[in-house]
């Protein structure tokens, strides 16, 4: 089995994502969850992985890769087909947080980052330290204290064998930690990233914006943001704003399948909607592409030039059309800013 998956990875170049981690740490439940919008309530009926499961994610030219969910029971070790990490951008590690003392997830995550990295030196690796959502989680300081833990065990098993990209989330299917957390790791398999976050600093300097996302409507994780620091309490703002125009669009709109933004029909769509905060800062949402939305965040004072600003991100969108034919060649685009 292991062979056959080996050949079918080496032969397809999308980008890839290894789902791996010991049985019943919610790995599936996280694929579930976030790419397939199922409950977190239902994920609790789900029946544990059996076999390497593949999913597919097409969306547009930058949201396009396949996640590899395999089993607890799968081991990596030298024996391991190495076609397997041949053309896999990131492995994802998921621990569960609820099972102290993770002995034995960070044995496996170590031999796994250590036989990955021996085939592929440019995988990255991303740990969930999952299900912090127990009454036991309840305090911050208790989250941190554990990521600090598995972060200095795990660097110092590693220490002067593999000098890997590694990087730790504490994540909840219940909140948009999870979300987040994939953002990061599904921005990895972007390669033309940098240039979209020049295009949304551009942006947001031009139009007087606090922040900008460019989300992904149907899974709401975010491919790119403006350079500045992102604030979880307002990615979680941006986020919901989504399913608010998601949800109102299904009832009003002509959304497809009541999975898109409203008028999701075609390129030229001019879907938008603003939602004023009572802290005097407003979110601003408009559809750039198919399933791709902008968010941004301005002061209200900021947006008393609606007709300038709709233009800036005008040009926003003529960059990223320029970004998506780039992506088919090897030549690549560039953006010109227009300024209110």
């Amino acid at each position: 089995m292991a062979a056959a998956m080996g050949e079918d990875v080496a032969s397809d170049e999308t980008p890839k994502v290894l789902l791996c981690g010991p049985n019943r740490g919610g790995k599936t439940s996280i694929l579930k969850v976030v790419f397939q919008k199922m409950s977190p309530h239902e994920t609790l009926f789900l029946e544990a992985t059996q076999k390497p499961e593949l999913t597919a994610v097409s969306r547009n030219a930058l949201m396009r890769f396949k996640v590899l969910d395999f089993p607890g029971s799968a081991v990596f070790d030298d024996s391991s087909d190495p076609m397997l990490f041949s053309h896999t951008g990131v492995v994802v590690f998921v621990i569960d947080a609820q099972e102290e003392p993770y002995t034995e997830a960070l044995a496996m995550a170590k031999k796994t980052i250590e036989v990955a990295h021996k085939v592929n030196p440019k995988i990255s690796f991303d740990i969930l330290i999952h299900k912090v959502d127990g009454d036991q989680f309840f305090s911050d300081d208790h989250k941190t204290d554990i990521q600090r833990d598995i972060h200095s065990k795990l660097t110092e098993e590693l220490q002067d064998k593999v000098d890997a990209q590694i990087m730790f989330h504490c994540t909840s299917i219940y909140d948009h930690t999870i979300f987040e957390a994939f953002s990061k790791v599904v921005q990895k398999l972007i390669p033309q990233l940098p240039v979209l976050e020049q295009c949304l600093d551009y942006l947001i300097t031009n139009s007087r914006m606090e922040k900008a996302y460019l989300f992904d409507a149907v899974s709401k994780v975010y491919i790119a943001s403006d350079p500045q620091p992102v604030d979880l309490q307002s990615y979680e703002l941006c986020s919901d704003m989504i399913d608010v125009v998601i949800d109102v669009s299904c009832i009003y709109g002509m959304a497809q399948d009541g999975m898109a933004l409203p008028g999701y029909t075609g390129s030229d769509s001019k879907s938008s909607c603003v939602i004023h905060l009572n802290n005097g800062t407003l979110l601003y949402l408009r559809e750039v592409d198919c399933c791709l939305a902008l968010v941004c965040i301005l002061r209200e004072e900021n947006f008393d030039r609606q007709h300038l600003l709709d233009y800036n991100i005008k040009v926003f969108k003529e960059a990223l059309t320029e970004i998506f034919r780039a992506s088919q060649r090897p030549a690549g685009g560039s953006f010109q800013s227009a300024g209110p």
